[in-house]
């Protein structure tokens, strides 16, 4: 079991990948209209009102006001306080953005050395692989007899939960071998780059909940979304969301911000004991992150049917991989929206894709931040 939950060294993928007769293949452009920034949109969400109990730092006439169900805090003036200074988490959240460059972003299908190099940044000492072996997704019960997701056999008998070791290390392994081998290395870069979204979107939640009596958690569950930067100059998970989503970028921003006033407000120097407030704050800060996956999701659906057969299987394995992962709440919301999304979803030919059908299921479950 142990031997599994280890990621891949970057010095296999570079024997197995490369030799004197095989060379490293330099990066190729894909189409000129792929090389595009995606266009920062105009998001409406003026029918999603938030709820009577969320945070909202940005209203100075709600926030505090006479109605605001949130004491006085220390996030009140719209800004992060760091608990502990040191957030390695800001380290993970970089390093994600130097496998991007290498594998999926400035237009470029990554050669076998970009894998390998991107896998030594997956890999470092405390980095991202290390968190991904022992994530657990909150949302599904703890593992049988108290066990952690880390400990031999537990990823088996508890997947869901073990989400890291038992779904997305296995996808990331599998897609860095064929990649550092050569085998459609845009398609591998897809799925790396759907996994380690969901990564990132289930991390915070994750920290949300160890906050509870690791107070510096609060901060980790902050910088899995941001990156460590402002609102209004994200990077990481916060700058994808922004793009596609910005009203959905601020509500999440505003909810990281109410885990932060939680915290404060619960001992901040030892355990919580408000588990009503940290909810309330975790629940605000799930929707937000969960609806900025999804518009992720519904851009490569809408984007699908568009240029070469490579950049169509390149995004239909993006969705393939990142879908599956929003099955639960789907199903949770709407059963018949979700049975949608999940057949659209699963599809092994982009052309068989009913864009439309996804992206109104997409739109019906996930409608507000």
């Amino acid at each position: 079991m142990k031997k599994r939950l280890l990621c891949l060294t970057a010095v296999t993928l570079w024997m197995s990948a490369c030799n004197e007769s095989d060379p490293i293949d330099p990066p190729v452009n894909p189409p000129a209209f792929e090389c595009k920034p995606t266009p920062v949109t105009t998001e409406d969400v003026a029918s999603c009102q938030p709820a009577a109990t969320d945070y909202r730092p940005r209203e100075p006439q709600v926030n505090n006001g006479p109605t605001d169900a949130w004491a006085a805090c220390i996030s009140d003036d719209n800004t992060y306080h760091p608990i502990n200074q040191n957030i390695s988490t800001v380290a993970r959240s970089a390093a994600y953005d130097e496998i991007a460059g290498l594998l999926w972003r400035d237009c470029q299908t990554p050669s076998k050395e970009n894998f390998v190099t991107a896998l030594d940044k997956f890999t470092q000492p405390e980095g991202i692989a290390s968190r991904v072996q022992r994530r657990e997704d909150y949302h599904y019960p703890a593992a049988p007899n108290g066990g952690r997701c880390r400990d031999a056999g537990v990823p088996e008998t508890a997947p869901d939960r073990c989400v890291g070791p038992s779904k997305l290390l296995p996808i990331i392994n599998d897609a860095f071998t064929k990649g550092a081998n050569g085998e459609q290395p845009r398609v591998q870069a897809a799925r790396i780059e759907a996994a380690l979204l969901w990564f990132f979107y289930i991390s915070p939640y994750s920290e949300v909940n160890s906050c509870t009596s690791a107070p510096q958690d609060c901060d980790s569950a902050w910088a899995y979304y941001t990156g460590g930067s402002a609102r209004g100059t994200p990077v990481g998970l916060a700058a994808i969301v922004r793009d596609v989503g910005p009203a959905t970028h601020e509500r999440a921003y505003d909810a990281a911000l109410a885990v932060r006033c939680w915290r404060n407000l619960d001992n901040e120097t030892g355990a919580a004991s408000n588990l009503e407030l940290r909810n309330r704050a975790m629940a605000q800060y799930d929707r937000a992150l969960l609806r900025g996956v999804a518009l992720v999701l519904r851009q490569r659906f809408t984007q699908l049917p568009q240029g070469t057969e490579e950049d169509q299987q390149t995004r239909l394995a993006f969705i393939n991989t990142l879908a599956p992962f929003l099955d639960r709440e789907a199903r949770a919301r709407n059963a018949s929206q979700a049975e949608v999304l999940r057949t659209q979803s699963s599809s092994a030919s982009a052309s068989a894709v009913d864009v439309a059908a996804a992206t109104a299921a997409i739109d019906a479950l996930f409608s507000c931040p």
